[in-house]
């Protein structure tokens, strides 16, 4: 008999199929590698010729805005020199502006030794002085020394917040500096060419590669060569501000729904990053996998086709055997026997199956045996929703007051055994604890509760009539004064507690609190026997209240409390207040042989229309009944 090795070893071939897989990962590993590495070397080739030509620009910029300090100085002086020989031309703005053209210069404006503008180009800059501004007041210090010559870097003036480069010098009489404006054409064109933006329009890039200039604290984007994205958040495009800032080997993103790869430096301020769509990066591995995948197809599809002829034959039809054997198995039909012996390990498990089943069955009689030898009433079933039959141990017919012809049609059918203990369960006595009345001619209490484990119900009955009958008496026993058989105080905590739960179903009602009158005396005199026997007297009255309107209760000592709800008005209460005084007048109480004395009770009553709180009722009712006691002394 071969061994199920020995048949899965033909089958070796399968490691055909691992091999070109592992071939075709390492080849597509290895031209990924050289992607990503050239990637790298085009990327840092570009980051090397924007720095080059930002220095270069940078230069550049630094001569530019020298020469034009200088021409700044020289218009002023110039323009100085003519208003002190010519004073005249103070008496024409146009006279100004057409001197502003000869000088190259935008804005003429006139100071005097007070640092106040009295005549220029713009009179709408009169009397404007270098206090009125951060712009303006740059010049401020030319009020302290007449020998400076200041130039102003380019900024946005005072009142208009236009960026103009200012420049000023005193005449050389001293009795006014002259201040001139000149827009930085040249200055801006060559910080313009400084920009990245600018630099990037310059380099070439296909439409799958992209570069971009960010703000390294904001993350904002500066510049781009993809159209619309400049003044955006690098987070709005599928980019991680923080891997653009700290991966500097690269990282993939997603960006216009693309799948890229991203490369950024530092760059200043800001740093500039190169992003290229995966697809564009690894178009020669695309080409690669396939050519590899083809190949590698062809083989494995000859390969499987034999060992899928192996495997059915010598596996697959024998599993299918077993499974077959179990699903009835599963159904209940526990008479079934495993019996698959093609190779040595198939027999073994068909063997271990059966074995397993013979156990199952003697565990269940020895769980019947057992319970049955016990002294308690309890029951055990168990069924799967994929098979029909069910299993109980003996106690369970008893126990759910089943006959022989019900439980032999429940047993092989669990659809119908749920039905009827679902019917069956008369009334939920205890959720918490799973007591059950049933139907029948007799008062009977169950435990009963359902575990299901993925689909495998275990059922547990258990008859606990007794022991619940008993538990109640004990209850019922703990509520109820001893002595004169109303509710104690917490038996009328109890009621309370139910009654109180809906107050909006109270009604109209009163509690009365009473106070038996005169008890320390026939206690005194007749003793504590004639005493109670006074107690059961006034409870005698108080149990004749009873109904399911009324609850009578033994507060404490010689307290009473009677407790009026579910009324349809307070005139009701008032019916009953006044046939407690009738009976007060009229009754009397045999306390010991030939001694009857009258019974005599002082009463108050707080009403449900007053407060709907049990405290409250009680303190209100014992206050009034104290006034109560009180009058009724004095009028004696």
């Amino acid at each position: 008999m071969p061994k199920i090795k020995s048949i899965v070893s033909k089958h070796l071939y399968i490691i055909g199929f691992v091999m070109a897989l592992f071939i075709v990962l390492m080849a597509a590993g290895v031209q990924i590698f050289r992607e990503q590495q050239n990637n790298r070397f085009e990327t840092e080739k570009i980051f090397t010729q924007v720095q080059r030509v930002l220095d270069e620009n940078s230069r550049e910029l630094e001569m530019t805005r020298a020469e034009y300090s200088e021409q700044c100085l020289d218009n002023a002086e110039t323009i100085a020199y003519i208003i002190q020989n010519n004073p005249k031309v103070l008496n024409s703005i146009d006279t100004l502006k057409h001197i502003a053209d000869i000088t190259n210069v935008d804005e003429i404006h006139l100071f005097n030794e007070e640092g106040v503008i009295f005549n220029g180009t713009h009179p709408q800059y009169y009397d404007m002085s270098v206090n009125d501004g951060e712009q303006i007041g740059f010049f401020k210090k030319m009020l302290q020394d007449k020998s400076l010559k200041l130039v102003q870097p380019l900024s946005p003036n005072t009142a208009e917040k236009k960026y103009i480069q200012y420049s000023a010098v005193w005449s050389p009489n001293g009795k006014f500096f002259v201040q001139v404006g000149m827009a930085q054409q040249n200055v801006q064109k060559v910080t313009k060419k400084n920009e990245l933006p600018y630099i990037f329009s310059l380099l070439r890039a296909n439409s799958n590669i992209n570069l971009y200039a960010v703000d390294k604290k904001s993350g904002k984007i500066l510049g781009s060569t993809q159209e619309g994205k400049t003044g955006k958040n690098l987070s709005e495009i599928g980019i991680s501000h923080k891997n653009a800032l700290s991966d500097s080997n690269g990282f993939y993103a997603v960006v216009d729904e693309q799948l890229c790869f991203c490369m950024f430096a530092d760059c200043g301020d800001n740093f500039i990053g190169r992003v290229v769509t995966v697809r564009d990066l690894y178009s020669n591995v695309q080409m690669i996998v396939i050519i590899s995948a083809i190949g590698s197809i062809i083989i494995i599809l000859i390969m499987l086709t034999v060992i899928k002829h192996f495997i059915n034959k010598e596996v697959i039809t024998e599993i299918s055997t077993i499974n077959n054997k179990l699903a009835e198995i599963s159904e209940g039909n526990l008479d079934e026997k495993v019996d698959v012996s093609n190779c040595l390990e198939f027999s073994e498990l068909s063997e271990h199956i059966n074995e397993m089943i013979s156990a199952l069955l003697a565990s269940t009689a020895k769980i019947s045996y057992i319970l049955d030898k016990v002294d308690v009433q309890i029951g055990v079933y168990e069924y799967n929703e994929k098979m029909k039959s069910v299993r109980f141990t003996e106690k369970v017919p008893k126990i759910l007051s089943l006959d022989d012809e019900q439980m032999q049609v429940f047993s092989y059918d669990y659809v119908r055994f749920k039905q009827y203990i679902q019917s069956h369960i008369f009334d939920v006595v205890s959720p918490d604890e799973n007591i059950f009345r049933l139907h029948g001619e007799t008062e009977k209490y169950i435990k009963y509760e359902e575990i299901n484990s993925n689909n495998d119900i275990l059922g547990i009955v258990m008859d606990i009539t007794a022991e619940y009958v008993r538990r109640r008496q004990l209850e019922i026993n703990c509520e109820i004064d001893p002595l004169t058989g109303l509710l104690n105080r917490r038996g009328l905590a109890s009621c309370f507690e139910s009654l109180f739960d809906c107050p909006d179903k109270l009604g109209q009602g009163a509690l009365v609190m009473l106070d038996a009158d005169g008890l320390k005396q026939i206690n005194d005199e007749l003793g504590h026997e004639a005493g109670d026997a006074y107690l059961k007297s006034i409870s005698e009255i108080l149990s004749s209240f009873n109904s399911q309107n009324c609850i009578s209760a033994r507060y404490g000592g010689d307290e009473f409390i009677l407790f009026f709800h579910n009324l349809e008005n307070d005139s009701q209460v008032d019916e009953y207040l006044q046939k407690l005084s009738d009976i007060r007048r009229e009754k009397r109480a045999e306390v010991a042989p030939n001694h009857i004395v009258p019974i005599n009770f002082s009463f108050g009553a707080s009403f449900l229309s007053d407060t709907l709180e049990p405290a409250a009722l009680i303190k209100n009712a014992d206050e009034k009944m104290y006034n109560n006691k009180r009058r009724r002394k004095q009028q004696m």
